[in-house]
């Protein structure tokens, strides 16, 4: 049986789908790179969603800021950088508000405390995640359908055609929504594993949207999907505002295999032009946790068992 990774990316709009696989393939490989310098080849296929918004990607080659194209945040190596001097206790404290702000801001808006400012929030700042839950009709392929039901088949369709492979499924961001639904939705996918990576799947928008009969635990605990055979990996980083409830292991009970969210918390050191966004996915892609999933995933079956017996018998 072969193996496969397949990624689905987040909200907002993105680079043609080609140039954005090909990011995501040379952060991954950035990040494997820290475990051997041996070359890694593997299957990969990402689930592109951008269009269904967009009329047009970002494009890498505008120069104009103003463009509603200009593309910000392109793929960058990771670059290290010399620490800096420790500052005084007002510019740490300065600093610690203007770093936490806009999290602490987001997390009290989200938080469905006043459901009306949560929406507007929402209208304005994540179109995407307010048409995902929306009825509006949307004409797909010649069908009316809801988004939803669109971005569930576009993962659903991929999944689907590689049903015969081992999966390594890479949800970011509102991708990891995608996924949740998709998985709960169609029972007979199975995956080896998934990773969620900057996921807003613990917030309280988020899982009150979830179907009430996926509350099926005596504590009221979500459940992780039966379509999971092995494990489900939660990286987040503590300064990722998206990622507001890093431990979704509180959240999702483990599914009737024992499976159970294993959360870990990283470092997102993506930087570019000076400004770090710890939510973007190249820098997910590229840590050393992550590095360690996709190279044990990608191991040979006999090689993972005789590393099972190696460490029994230490």
């Amino acid at each position: 049986m072969s193996k496969v990774i397949i990624g689905i990316h987040g909200l907002g709009n993105k680079p043609p789908k080609n140039l954005l696989k090909e990011w995501w393939l040379q952060s991954i490989n950035e990040g494997l790179q820290k475990l051997t310098t041996a070359n890694h080849h593997f299957d990969f296929e990402l689930v592109y969603w951008a269009d269904i918004f967009n009329k047009e990607p970002l494009l890498p080659v505008e120069s104009n800021v103003k463009n509603s194209e200009f593309q910000k945040e392109k793929y960058v190596p990771e670059v290290t950088t010399l620490p800096e001097e420790s500052p005084g206790f007002r510019k740490k404290a300065v600093e610690y508000l203007e770093k936490y702000y806009e999290k602490i801001i987001v997390d009290e808006v989200m938080s469905l405390e006043h459901p009306s400012l949560t929406n507007f929030f929402i209208h304005y700042n994540m179109r995407e995640l307010e048409a995902y839950y929306s009825h509006e009709d949307y004409y797909y392929q010649g069908e009316k359908k809801l988004i939803k039901e669109v971005l569930i088949a576009r993962l659903t369709d991929v999944l689907k055609k590689h049903g015969h492979n081992q999966i390594l499924l890479v949800a970011h961001s509102m991708g990891s929504m995608i996924s949740h639904d998709a998985l709960i939705d169609n029972p007979q996918i199975t995956l080896d594993s998934l990773v969620t990576i900057g996921s807003p799947l613990g917030h309280k928008y988020v899982t009150s949207k979830l179907e009430s009969s996926d509350k099926n635990n005596s504590d009221g605990r979500l459940k992780v999907p039966e379509n999971i055979r092995k494990s489900w990996f939660n990286l987040s980083d503590p300064e990722d505002k998206v990622a507001l409830v890093p431990t979704l292991s509180d959240i999702y009970a483990a599914n009737s295999s024992g499976i159970k969210v294993s959360d870990i918390q990283v470092k997102n050191t993506y930087i570019n032009g000076g400004d770090r966004n710890p939510h973007k996915s190249y820098g997910y892609l590229r840590t050393i946790e992550f590095a360690r999933i996709v190279n044990e995933f990608l191991q040979p079956e006999k090689r993972k068992f005789l590393s099972v017996i190696k460490n029994f018998f230490r």
